[in-house]
């Protein structure tokens, strides 16, 4: 590397350092991260071959983390993006629907920073899209969802029929997210509309397979999905799994409309991923298992190494 290369490096990554440090002062987060992501790039950069080369951008290196908002809101950083899984952000309320929010969100949408695309699994439920998730979704440049949530929500959504793909690219590639099955209650039983819903995979170069499962409450639809991305695409890294056994008396006689603690523990058995990440068991009134019944039931089935404790605090995990 030659002289100016690395007083150029340096200087950045000093800059970025004290830029941090200055923003945690201030209670920053969404442009600390930047900073923070340009010190590591500077850094790569200043490890680059002695001529001088530039480094190229390695989305293999890039951030992979996790952060609870509460119930199945959940913002993953990976492959360079910031992405949000089904935007809830309202105060505690109740619904003309009959669903009751129980619990603030852990960070709000003012704290929430940049987010790049949303993963929307279904709008027609509060506890997956609420009133102040849906007016975030026109400040984010990419929503994907069902081709029922955009007739509903607009052409600012893009609806995916099972098994399209949609590309995302970044700075150092592209995140490839693929719409795939879910079932919104039990197996064999059409709701229509009113059930229609996604989960997704998001793959690439250098991005860990990552399975969000949406509503989905059956074990045999993720096996499918988890058969034929390890077919098409390779291993599930990762699986974020939406629990919570979510019932209410007005549909199907009470039955889990999301996968139950024991269900959610044998589709970790069966994709056998690295990591799950366990969301939609908190905030809301219809979920009648916790995140305590989900430890239980990993422990038995010998799968609760996987588990990210992933608490609904809006504290950030690493995934990597």
């Amino acid at each position: 590397m030659n002289r100016s290369t690395f007083l150029r490096v340096a200087t950045g990554a000093v800059a970025a350092a004290v830029g941090v440090a200055l923003l945690a002062a201030c209670g920053g987060t969404g442009t600390a991260d930047g900073a923070k992501a340009s010190a590591t790039s500077d850094a790569a950069e200043a490890s680059a071959s002695s001529d001088g080369a530039e480094a190229a951008p390695d989305a293999a290196k890039a951030a992979f983390t996790a952060t609870h908002v509460g119930g199945p809101t959940t913002v993953l950083e990976v492959g360079g993006l910031r992405i949000l899984l089904d935007p809830t952000f309202d105060a505690p309320k109740k619904y003309k629907s009959g669903l009751e929010k129980t619990q603030a969100p852990a960070v709000g949408t003012d704290g929430i920073g940049t987010i790049d695309a949303v993963l929307l699994s279904h709008d027609q439920h509060d506890d997956n899209l609420d009133d102040t998730g849906r007016e975030l979704l026109r400040t984010v440049p990419v929503v994907l969802s069902t081709p029922g949530a955009r007739k509903r929500l607009g052409d600012h959504v893009t609806g995916m029929k099972a098994w399209a793909t949609h590309e995302l690219k970044t700075s150092g590639g592209t995140v490839t997210v693929t719409a795939v099955p879910a079932l919104h209650g039990p197996d064999g039983v059409d709701r229509g509309a009113d059930g229609e819903v996604t989960g997704f995979v998001l793959s690439g170069k250098g991005v860990p397979t990552t399975y969000i499962s949406g509503d989905n409450a059956s074990v045999k639809v993720a096996k499918e999905v988890g058969d034929r991305v390890r077919k098409e695409i390779g291993p599930i890294d990762t699986a974020v799994l939406f629990a919570g056994a979510a019932r209410t008396p007005a549909i199907l006689d009470n039955a889990p409309l999301t996968l139950t603690s024991k269900n959610a523990a044998l589709v970790a058995k069966d994709l056998d991923p690295r990591k799950v990440v366990p969301v939609h068991t908190d905030s809301w009134n219809i979920y009648s298992e916790d995140l305590t019944s989900l430890v239980k039931a990993f422990r038995e089935q010998g799968v609760d190494g996987k588990l990210v404790d992933l608490a609904p605090d809006g504290a950030t995990k690493d995934l990597s």
